[in-house]
């Protein structure tokens, strides 16, 4: 059965609903392929290598036109339905970028269902329903405009509010002092813990830094799940430890009402875990910033800033504000 004789069997209302449902399916999936052309052209402030995107997106557009000509019959001829395409395509684009920059504010993949509902919308500005192209219309606006005042309206993102998420309180944070500009990579929450990884970096081997209720003894169970499996464990010291598997090593010191953890590798002498764990501290600020995770309830974000830096970037590096 080919694709005309099909529609014969279908409604106008039904060929539109199919259309646009279309539209927006293509419209995510091409953002999640070749949309990915973007951020990497922002990257590299090279605006041919997201030439394919704006391509692609008309040409879809065109080509759904074309196929149900009766859910858009302002634009059922060959040039009307191309500027159709084109409006509706470049807006699609720029839509997704908008979208993105929403998402932000709260979470990447929250962006990935309405990646495709700016090239429905505007498409749907030009059906044959008046219904449809009032209800397009109305929500086009009531996006963008809710898109843009709802960030703004959420709390600013500090360094407060990301470990208030955490719900580890600041005296039980450690950090290891590996050097000025030498920041956490990841933080994760370990019944009442936060476990502080630094990355490899140059000659600095991997190191885990965190803080738990005070080690007595080998025997003294410590109440995360991150722990050494099959260790040896022997006291070097008054309140001090060194547990060892065959991957890590693992220095414990007793710091008051805590004890404080420094793990790595086996690049790592105990003598010099023991000398980090003396210039420990809670995290700073700017630590948090680095390795702690956004607050998942959202954060005060300029979604047309950061809309303009993206579109800027792609066309040349974006100079100091």
């Amino acid at each position: 059965m080919s694709p005309r004789m099909a529609q014969r069997r279908l409604t106008d209302g039904q060929i539109a609903a199919l259309a646009l449902c279309s539209l927006w399916l293509l419209g995510t999936l091409g953002a999640l392929t070749v949309g990915l052309l973007l951020p990497l052209a922002a990257f590299l402030h090279v605006a041919w290598i997201a030439l394919p995107v704006p391509l692609v997106s008309i040409g879809v557009v065109y080509l759904v036109g074309f196929a149900a000509p009766e859910a858009f019959p302002s634009v059922a001829r060959a040039w009307p339905r191309l500027g159709w395409a084109f409006a509706s395509g470049i807006s699609g684009v720029f839509g997704a970028i908008f979208v993105v920059e929403v998402a932000e504010a709260f979470d990447p993949w929250f962006a990935v269902p309405f990646l495709g509902v700016p090239v429905l919308l505007v498409a749907g500005l030009f059906a044959r329903d008046l219904r449809v192209r009032t209800g397009a219309g109305i929500l086009l606006v009531a996006l963008i405009a809710s898109g843009i005042a709802v960030p703004a309206a959420l709390p600013e993102d500090t360094a407060a509010r990301r470990l208030a998420a955490t719900g580890v309180p600041h005296e039980r944070t450690l950090a290891a002092d590996l050097g000025p500009y030498r920041f956490p990579t990841k933080t994760t929450e370990d019944s009442g813990s936060l476990i502080v990884e630094y990355a490899p970096q140059l000659l600095i081997s991997p190191v885990w830094a965190f803080a738990t209720d005070v080690v007595e003894s080998c025997e003294t169970s410590v109440k995360t799940v991150w722990r050494l499996e099959n260790a040896t464990c022997a006291q070097v010291g008054e309140g001090e430890f060194i547990r060892r598997n065959a991957d890590r090593i693992e220095f414990v010191q007793r710091r008051g009402a805590l004890s404080v953890h420094l793990a790595g590798n086996h690049n790592w002498k105990p003598e010099e875990l023991r000398e980090l764990a003396g210039k420990t501290h809670p995290l700073t600020d700017a630590e948090i910033i680095a390795a702690v995770p956004k607050a998942s309830s959202g954060n005060r974000t300029d979604v047309v800033a950061g809309f303009t830096r993206f579109v800027r970037a792609i066309f040349g590096p974006v100079g100091r504000e």
